[in-house]
């Protein structure tokens, strides 16, 4: 049982009352006044936390959680809603510090779903004000029907969106452009939650849990972004079935399975399907696996110049400044050779020889003097 917040109660508080004191965190002034704002026109959903500090006339309370929204409620002059709670020093920074860290982000399916809940808001009390909420709502309905009837683009009616929620947006915030970045909302975030929201979330609401919960792509806004691309609403839903139907495919793996190579909806040729075959099932095998199967996959290689270029990359890959048996042939001379310059008198005639011999086979694919 958490003791701190057994006998905890719920009052409202004058934010002047209150003692920021010394924070574990930072504090953002723009995102301070970003929460503050929407407090004031959504009102408050998460009380701060506070304790008592009966030495204290002028600020009588002193602040355990909630720094933002306690400076936001002070620049827009409004009360703050809070949670008395009681303890020792110590527990009461660990619960400081435990609600920044189990602070749980939003993923990206969520955030989109978040963005377009506030977007809409917006839309409405400016409607509920200056016009008819359905009139608003049927527009942005048609403007989307004309994306699935080919008679406009997603990027052009995206843009349209954006353009119209920012301007919306700061009309009932009054938000700056620094401050709605502060907050997760600039115009490019906007741009990509109402994307997943428009492509995605909207068309397919009773997949999108499941989605969310893949672990390939779920929480992966560049992957989501691959399907939402796809023009055609039964593709992207064929895309969406595949991930759903296998928790280890990409997007662009269930792509390929859809018979989708990109977004664009040009089909795939038999070497893209092979491809998307082979690193799939590679990536499905864990280091162990692939470590024992590298012989017989290297051995599949149909010619040497391949298998340089393989060399090649897998060297770079590594940062090895050296090519291929050249490396090992180079770190041996380096050793003989500063032996010889510390006057080792164990490096012989014979190690001299083999050593300038094995330079010889790496650098010139020469055999080494001697060699049958």
């Amino acid at each position: 049982m958490n003791t701190l917040l057994s006998n905890a109660t719920l009052f409202e508080l004058d934010p002047l009352l209150v003692d920021e004191g010394k924070r574990i965190g930072f504090l953002h002034e723009d995102k301070a006044a970003a929460i503050g704002r929407l407090m004031k026109i959504d009102g408050q959903r998460d009380p701060i936390k506070v304790v008592k500090q009966p030495k204290n006339d002028a600020q009588p309370w002193r602040l355990v959680t909630g720094m933002h929204r306690l400076i936001g409620a002070r620049m827009e002059a409004i009360p703050v809603w809070a949670i008395e709670v009681s303890g020792k020093p110590e527990d009461l920074a660990d619960l400081e510090a435990s609600e920044n860290l189990h602070r749980r982000p939003l993923g990206p399916l969520e955030r989109a779903k978040f963005t377009a809940a506030l977007v809409q808001a917006a839309r409405d009390r400016i409607a509920r004000v200056h016009g008819d909420i359905s009139h608003q709502r049927l527009g942005i309905k048609l403007r989307w029907e004309r994306v699935k009837a080919h008679e406009m683009r997603p990027d052009e009616a995206l843009t349209e969106e954006v353009n119209d929620t920012c301007a919306k947006i700061a009309q009932v915030y009054g938000w700056e452009e620094s401050v709605g970045e502060a907050l997760g909302m600039s115009r490019r975030a906007i741009h990509n939650d109402l994307n997943l929201f428009r492509l995605i979330i909207e068309p397919f609401p009773a997949m999108i849990e499941p989605l969310a919960n893949h672990p390939v792509v779920g929480g992966n806004a560049s992957q989501l972004r691959l399907i939402a691309q796809v023009r055609e609403e039964a593709d992207r839903r064929r895309v969406i079935e595949a991930l759903l139907a296998d928790t280890e495919l990409s997007a662009d793996d269930a792509l390929i399975q859809a018979d989708l190579a990109n977004a664009k909806g040009r089909k795939p040729d038999g070497h893209e399907k092979a491809l998307a075959a082979v690193v799939g099932n590679l990536g499905r095998l864990n280091a162990t696996e692939q470590k024992r199967l590298v012989p017989q996959i290297v051995g599949h290689f149909k010619s040497d110049e391949v298998k340089r270029q393989l060399r090649d990359l897998l060297n770079r890959e590594l940062k090895e400044e050296v090519a291929g048996s050249a490396t090992a042939a180079l770190q041996t001379a380096f050793r003989v050779i500063t032996a010889l310059i510390d006057g080792d008198e164990q490096v012989d005639d014979d190690t001299l020889a083999d050593t300038a011999g094995a330079l010889q086979s790496a650098l010139f694919g020469l055999e080494p003097k001697g060699s049958n």
